[in-house]
């Protein structure tokens, strides 16, 4: 087996990571399929029960005593009678918001090492509790400094079993070239940290480049136009909270900038094949 690629303490700083949940638990709707909902890169082991996953084009059966490494995107999910779960979510991704893991991903196999370490992580977040389901580990919460660092350094000890588990795997971190990328990477961040109801929003003078020029960035380096990857944007933003908030289609629809509802939903069913409430119905309980 190859080492594990090396990269310098400058390359490991511009990653952006977000640890979104660990849970252990029963899974809430059973023999049906959901909707195809976006997913972030991760990991479920199937401690009991069956899961069924169509992703890219492929459907994958994980039967218990597997696992499954995900990859981000959009899937669909299928659970048995009885299911219950070991998961692990999060957001790893460079300046310009790809992901770390893409390729090569969507696969079951066994890792008993990186359950364990699983496990390890599901207790020192949960403080030794054996059963939290997905909503509550996604729930909001507080804690002190010392219980933030010792969250982020549980996440951290379980990051590296995982990378390790996928380098046996023949799964590699997608490489960025720091200099080549650095202006397109600034661009894109500064895209993703405006306002979701913006449509072109005007550049800062920092850039000293134009709305023309950016398109310009973006189709070079990510094939797409400007006012594509804010669309991409806006209609990933409504498909994770039409499936994951507990507000109204309405008030949704209004922090993505739509004065009316019924805007939003022929937006969204012109973009995904069905209505919000039709994709939430479908999406709500399949995480």
């Amino acid at each position: 087996m190859n080492r594990l690629p090396e990269f310098t303490a400058d390359v490991w700083r511009r990653l952006r990571h977000e640890w979104l949940w660990v849970y252990c638990g029963p899974v809430p709707r059973c023999d049906v399929w959901s909707a195809e909902i976006p997913v972030p890169p991760g990991v479920f082991f199937v401690e009991r029960g069956e899961v069924r996953i169509r992703a890219d084009g492929q459907e994958i059966v994980v039967p218990r005593g597997q696992a499954f490494f995900s990859a981000p995107g959009l899937r669909q999910h299928w659970f048995a009678k009885n299911t219950r779960l070991l998961s692990v979510g999060f957001h790893s991704a460079w300046p310009d918001g790809s992901p770390l893991f893409r390729s090569g991903l969507n696969f079951a196999a066994k890792s008993p090492k990186l359950r364990l370490a699983t496990l390890v992580l599901f207790r020192r977040v949960h403080r030794g509790r054996k059963t939290v389901a997905f909503r509550e580990s996604v729930a909001a919460k507080a804690l002190s400094l010392a219980g933030w660092a010792a969250h982020e350094a549980a996440f951290a000890a379980w990051f590296a079993v995982f990378i390790e588990t996928l380098h046996q795997h023949g799964v590699q971190a997608e490489s960025r070239a720091p200099a080549s990328r650095r202006r397109v990477d600034q661009l894109v961040a500064w895209l993703n940290s405006r306002p979701l109801d913006q449509s072109v929003p005007t550049l800062p003078p920092g850039f000293a480049l134009g709305t023309r020029r950016a398109d310009q960035i973006l189709q070079q380096h990510l094939g797409v136009s400007l006012r594509v990857f804010l669309e991409r944007r806006r209609l990933n933003a409504a498909r994770e909270r039409v499936v994951s908030e507990h507000g109204t289609l309405k008030e949704i629809a209004f922090t993505l900038g739509f004065r009316h509802a019924s805007h939003f939903t022929a937006w969204f069913r012109r973009h995904t094949g069905v209505s919000p409430s039709a994709y939430r119905a479908g999406g709500l309980e399949a995480a």
